[in-house]
């Protein structure tokens, strides 16, 4: 996610100088066949691409309010995860064990608890951005594959797995996660048995096993809500003709201008190339927009820095642990941060 204020020249640079090529060389294609080789037939009327024009922004203003709305939709669904980490870390510390005599267990217990959670919301954050909807090279342009190689390399899923479950889970939950479908669900699911042992022990009431019950019901409906976008892609039927009808429309503008140019004054019809590489550069932004924030958890530089979240959340739970030896928050580098 961008956190600067500004885009720098050289990031807008970067996403846009193949289409501007592009557009440059076309547009001074059409403009040499139609002064220099006098082809005059080459110029189309302006006011059918006009509203060819007014169309796409229509449309592409539409794809764009889904786009955000899915990258929203997935900032709320994180944002409820995290407000709902910190009531349970806080009935973690404050709820479990209060009355019993041998708080050395205890303690060993709420870290557990709270450990467990911290290993489901970064299995939760790896499996959501294990598998893109697309391959890589679809659903990234290559600058902004290049700028994400360099912001985290190129990690393994099973290496990542395997880092967060030394650290975070015991070596015997670690054996029986392996070859699970789901692992985020599962911890969840050995988080609900830890709550019923919990009670079974005299740990907590009924009434606090049926309070921490509906905290791990919370998180099983955040994390149905994050896999229900993850799974369902933004409908490939809009972003393909937003796209078609783009490249169609800088297709045609050049023949348009070049003949509404030559009615001002024969001596104009050059600023078709100009004209053409800005209004095709508005179009391919506004395109490129949408089509970056359509799919909030395939890790793109415009997506929900999940990495960021879980290391925040971290934080505050083993400080309510705590413990003193914390990692540091997630850094923007760049102006980004994941």
């Amino acid at each position: 996610m961008f956190l600067n204020r500004h885009i720098s020249f050289k990031v807008i640079f970067r996403f846009a100088w193949k289409v501007q090529l592009a557009t440059l060389l076309f547009s001074s294609f059409v403009y040499l066949l139609y002064e220099v080789l006098n082809l005059k037939i080459l110029g189309i009327p302006f006011l059918p691409v006009a509203t060819i024009g007014t169309a796409v922004a229509f449309y592409v203003g539409f794809k764009n309010n889904s786009a955000y709305d899915r990258l929203w939709e997935a900032r709320r669904v994180w944002g409820s995860i995290t407000n709902a980490s910190r009531m349970w870390g806080a009935m973690v510390v404050d709820i479990v064990g209060s009355r019993m005599d041998d708080q050395s267990s205890v303690k060993v217990i709420k870290r557990e608890l709270v450990y467990r959670h911290i290993a489901w919301l970064n299995l939760l954050r790896l499996q959501l951005r294990r598998n893109p909807v697309f391959s890589e090279r679809e659903y990234v342009s290559s600058a902004q594959l290049e700028i994400i190689r360099r912001l985290q390399g190129n990690p393994k899923f099973e290496d990542e797995v395997e880092r967060v479950c030394q650290h975070f889970l015991s070596h015997e939950e670690h054996r029986e996660m392996n070859g699970k479908a789901n692992m985020a669900a599962w911890l969840l699911k050995k988080q609900d048995k830890a709550l019923i042992e919990l009670k079974n022990l005299g740990y907590i009431d009924t009434f606090e096993h049926s309070d921490m019950g509906r905290l791990v019901l919370e998180f099983y409906n955040q994390q149905g809500a994050s896999e229900r976008i993850k799974s369902f892609p933004f409908p490939r039927q809009y972003a393909n003709f937003s796209v078609i009808f783009v490249y169609l429309f800088i297709f045609l503008l050049p023949f348009a201008l070049v003949n509404e140019l030559e009615k001002l004054n024969s001596g104009t019809t050059w600023l078709v190339i100009p004209f053409t590489m800005l209004i095709a550069w508005v179009f391919n932004v506004m395109e490129q927009i949408g089509d970056a924030s359509e799919n909030p958890f395939d890790n793109g530089i415009n997506d929900i820095p999940l990495t960021a979240i879980c290391r925040n959340i971290e934080i505050e739970l083993r400080e309510m642990l705590e413990e003193k030896d914390l990692p540091q928050r997630i850094q923007p580098v760049h102006g980004i941060i994941m």
